[in-house]
C-alpha cells in the first residue's frame, strides 16, 4: 500500500532554477503550483486508477508534504519531497521517516509520485525549444536535460501553450533516450486570477493514473511543516492569512 500512495507527492518539488529565467516557463510552473517567496499552496488530491486514494498536498518554499486521508487503512500516512531531490515517507507505527531511493522513484507507482515531485525549472536545464502544438493548441515544446546524476530523468520534454503559458504534457525520458512515461495537465482551477492545475493523468505503459485537485487555498505556511521532523509530529495547521 506504501507505494500505491506515492501519486501524493505528484504536484511540484525539487526546485533549484536553472531555466534561463524564461519567462514562459516560470509562468507555466506557477499554474501548476509552484509558487514564490512565502506563497504556498494547499489543496485535497483524489487518485484515481490501478488504486484510489485521497490525500491533503501543500507546497511551499521549494517543498512538498501530504498526508493520507483514504483509504481507512492508509490515513495518517505522511510524504515529504525535499528540494535536494530526497523523497521520505513515515506511517503510523514507524519510529522515523523512511527515505524513498532513486531505484524505489523509477518503479511502479513510486514513479508517479515522483513525477510529481520533479519541477520543470530547477534541476534541469533547457536544452533548446521549438514550436510545436498540443490538442491543437500552439505551443513551444521545451527539451530540458538534468543538471545531476540523482535527477531520475535525464531529459523530459514539456509543452507550454502560448496563449497563457500553461504547460499541458510532458514526457519523461531515461539516460538512453528511451521514453520511460508521460503526463497530460488540465487546469480548471483558478488562483491568483488566472489558471491553476485541477487534473493530471499519468501514462506508464499500460497503465494510467489520474490525479484531480480541488480545494484550492493560497497562504503562508508554517515552515516546521516541511521538515523531515514533522511527517512523525503533530497534524498540519492551515495557512496563515
Amino acid at each position: 500500500m506504501k507505494n500505491a500512495l506515492f501519486p501524493l507527492l505528484f504536484l511540484i518539488g525539487s526546485l533549484t532554477s536553472a531555466t534561463g529565467e524564461d519567462a514562459a516557463l516560470l509562468e507555466a510552473e506557477r499554474a501548476r503550483g509552484i509558487l514564490t517567496g512565502n506563497q504556498g499552496v494547499q489543496w485535497t488530491v483524489n487518485v484515481s486508477g490501478t488504486k484510489n486514494a485521497k490525500f491533503v498536498a501543500t507546497s511551499q518554499g521549494n517543498k512538498i508534504f501530504a498526508e493520507v486521508i483514504e483509504p481507512a487503512d492508509a490515513t495518517g500516512r505522511r510524504y515529504l519531497a525535499e528540494s535536494d531531490g530526497n523523497m521520505w515517507f513515515w506511517k503510523p507505527g514507524l519510529s522515523r521517516p523512511v527515505s524513498v531511493s532513486k531505484r524505489q522513484r523509477l518503479s511502479g507507482d513510486a514513479a508517479i509520485g515522483d513525477i510529481a515531485s520533479t519541477s520543470f525549472v530547477d534541476g534541469y536545464k533547457v536544452e533548446g525549444s521549438e514550436a510545436g502544438e498540443v490538442n491543437g493548441e500552439a505551443a513551444t515544446v521545451y527539451t530540458m536535460k538534468s543538471n545531476s546524476p540523482s535527477d531520475t530523468y535525464a531529459m523530459i520534454k514539456y509543452w507550454v501553450t502560448g496563449k497563457e503559458n500553461l504547460g499541458k504534457k510532458a514526457e519523461f525520458y531515461a539516460k538512453s533516450g528511451t521514453l520511460i512515461r508521460s503526463s497530460t495537465m488540465d487546469y480548471k482551477n483558478i488562483a491568483d486570477g488566472r489558471p491553476f492545475l485541477s487534473e493530471m493523468v499519468i501514462v506508464d505503459g499500460g497503465t494510467t493514473i489520474t490525479l484531480k485537485f480541488s480545494d484550492v487555498q493560497i497562504g503562508s505556511f508554517p515552515a516546521n511543516l516541511f521538515t523531515r521532523e514533522n511527517l512523525g509530529g503533530p497534524k498540519s495547521t492551515g495557512p496563515k492569512r
